[in-house]
């Protein structure tokens, strides 16, 4: 579920997507069920503002749980205030796998609505904005696709970007004692032609250290410009059911909308506390790779 997409704003990449490094059900509904039997995460992401207290740019919070033969299903909710302008929205979303010999293939779709304030309107109003999507996840013998439009039917007054996104690569596991995950994700923006590409990289010893980073070209904005940053990060595993992990994007996005007064965000710590009720994963067939 793309729940980050923020109507008239230009900064649709701030909410759940700028954090899917740590949260990769934010970019394909396939993915449900793949934390394990029953995963709560929150992640909160924090700005220096030139005090002792932060400024709390957005918040969110991820309930995912497996079904019979692997079936998931998941919640997704956030809340970001980027531009001193408050937008929240919530979904589901459902995953169904498959195994075809050596292949392994889920089918997902998500749901969900977004709360946000009308920016053409002389008082701001609140309106309830519907979106709904699909995606479909592939993997044979550690390579592996993603395709997803999670904003395939939308409200046309969702802004300006629903992307389609494809995200592949390669996972290696050595029996627990090393892995890692490299892969790219490609976005391209149906309404504006934009495209942009991730590229991503996460290495983890013994499942319980693990670091990586997130290079980003950061090339949808339809307003402005951002320039590419690399987004590094850690994950430490503290006990059998507790993850904490932090992160740090340093890239700061300028609006240069018409009319509107420029608006900057600068760079945002992003922290997540992850909690599994089962180390195992359950039947998940991804679980810790992401």
């Amino acid at each position: 579920m793309l729940l980050f997409l923020i109507s008239h704003k230009g900064f649709s990449q701030i909410g759940l997507l700028k954090q899917y490094h740590l949260n990769y059900l934010a970019i394909n509904p396939a993915l449900a069920g793949e934390n394990g039997p029953f995963t709560l995460k929150g992640i909160l992401g924090n700005q220096f503002n030139g005090s002792v207290r932060l400024n709390q740019v957005n918040q969110v919070l991820v309930l995912d749980g497996q079904l019979y033969n692997k079936g998931g299903l998941a919640f997704q909710g956030y809340r970001n205030n980027s531009g001193n302008i408050i937008t929240t929205g919530l979904g589901f979303s459902y995953a169904k796998g498959y195994e075809i010999g050596e292949l392994k293939l889920k089918m997902g779709a998500n749901a969900g609505i977004f709360i946000q304030p009308n920016m053409l309107a002389a008082n701001l109003t609140q309106r309830v904005l519907l979106h709904g999507g699909l995606g479909v996840f592939s993997s044979y013998k550690g390579v592996f696709l993603g395709v997803s439009n999670p904003m395939l039917l939308a409200s046309r007054q969702i802004g300006e970007q629903k992307p389609f996104l494809v995200n592949g690569g390669y996972i290696f596991d050595n029996e627990s004692i090393f892995g890692f995950n490299a892969n790219v994700l490609y976005y391209h923006d149906i309404q504006t032609s934009r495209n942009s590409y991730d590229f991503n990289f996460k290495a983890s010893v013994n499942n319980r250290f693990g670091i990586g980073a997130s290079y980003r070209f950061n090339k949808l904005m339809a307003y402005g410009e951002s320039k590419p940053t690399v987004i590094p990060f850690a994950e430490y595993k503290a006990t059998r059911t507790m993850t904490f992990a932090l992160s740090y994007d340093s890239s700061s996005t300028t609006e240069t909308r018409p009319n509107t007064a420029n608006l900057a965000v600068g760079g945002v710590f992003q922290f997540m506390v992850k909690y599994n009720s089962d180390d195992s994963g359950g039947d998940s067939w991804f679980f810790g790779k992401f």
